[in-house]
């Protein structure tokens, strides 16, 4: 797991912290939940829409350093 930082504005935190200290959850697993849905949401939202990350160039990159070649 990777830690890093955000800043959220006052409102927010605030509402997390209330949330987490009725001892139902964690400060932390509310914010990956958040993060969780967003992620969800922006996917399903641009399915079907062009994958950058799924270009010739991106392949032949992972070719590369698969293989050391360049198909």
């Amino acid at each position: 797991m990777i830690r890093t930082q955000v800043y959220l504005p006052d409102e927010l935190y605030r509402e997390l912290k209330l949330l987490a200290a009725s001892g139902k959850y964690k400060f932390s697993e509310l914010l990956r939940e958040g993060v969780e849905e967003v992620i969800r949401k922006k996917k399903k939202k641009a399915k079907g829409k062009h994958d950058p990350w799924k270009t010739d160039a991106v392949k032949d990159i992972d070719d590369y350093y698969k293989t050391g070649v360049v198909k």
